[in-house]
């Protein structure tokens, strides 16, 4: 795949697989999800901040103030769990490169899991119609690694072209390291 100037796409890059261990390791992508993975997660906590509204407006007319004490609770709630939900997302990185794919996530307790390239068996991408119109989607992953057999990674921006790519890197490690692939059942 050749880039040219007149690509629309402007985060594809020409795929460039080291062919022997000895070379450079080439990062494809570094970052975090895209924030709009959340957002059917913000739509719902909009209708119910929306139905809590309603429930107050409808019950104003109560001689006590728990209705409106409820709503401000649920409120909170909402609130909080939409930022525990953004900082989850701010705070998880990706990197995939030419050797291994590294994920590291979490707020208050820091977890960091890897696979190696070579080991990587099956990658696809799954987009509904909303995460295409807005240029992200699902990589889902299937190693033969033990502890992590399949890694599910949403949010990632183009995804065909990064599903391509890791395809071929897997392949490319697996040739420089002087792995055969055995497939025994299923992954």
């Amino acid at each position: 795949m050749k880039r040219t100037d007149h690509d629309l796409r402007s985060n594809v890059r020409a795929i460039a697989i080291p062919l022997s261990i000895d070379q450079p390791t080439v990062v494809e992508f570094l970052g975090s999800p895209n924030w709009a993975v959340n957002l059917p997660f913000y739509l719902k906590c909009a209708l119910a901040s929306i139905a809590g509204l309603a429930v107050v407006w409808k019950s104003a007319a109560w001689p006590t103030l728990i209705p409106f004490f409820l709503l401000i609770s649920g409120t909170v709630g909402i609130a909080i769990a939409i930022g525990l939900r953004a900082a989850t997302t701010a705070q998880t990185q990706i990197v995939i490169d030419s050797v291994r794919m590294t994920m590291r996530y979490g707020i208050l307790s820091r977890r960091v899991a890897s696979v190696e390239m070579y080991r990587v068996q099956n990658v696809e991408c799954v987009s509904s119609w909303w995460e295409r119109l807005m240029g992200f989607g699902t990589l889902v992953v299937e190693s033969s690694d033990v502890n992590h057999p399949r890694w599910t990674l949403r949010g990632m921006p183009d995804v065909e072209v990064l599903r391509e790519w890791m395809n071929l890197a897997a392949i490319a490690r697996r040739d420089a390291k002087g792995i055969r692939e055995v497939n025994m059942g299923r992954v």
